[in-house]
């Protein structure tokens, strides 16, 4: 089974080392989302400071497979 590797970038990027075996890309892609949503509430902060947080997926070769990127945009009301 191959192996995929979950990488967080916010303020500071928290490379994975271990990965985990599954079935697919999108078995992969399933997982990144699950990560996302349990990181975003204890980034939250680092989103409002940086603008983004990602989680993105790589295989054992190291080629990014998937990103999730979550961006906070702040738009003035005269903007709109």
């Amino acid at each position: 089974m191959p192996r995929y590797f979950f990488d967080i970038t916010s303020e500071h990027a928290v490379q994975d080392e271990d990965g985990e075996e599954l079935a697919s890309s999108e078995s992969a892609r399933d997982v990144a989302i699950r990560i996302a949503a349990e990181v975003l509430p204890v980034h939250s902060r680092q989103l409002v400071q940086t603008g983004r947080v990602a989680v993105s997926v790589r295989d054992e070769r190291g080629v990014i497979v998937h990103e999730l990127e979550c961006r906070l945009t702040s738009r003035s009301p005269a903007a709109r």
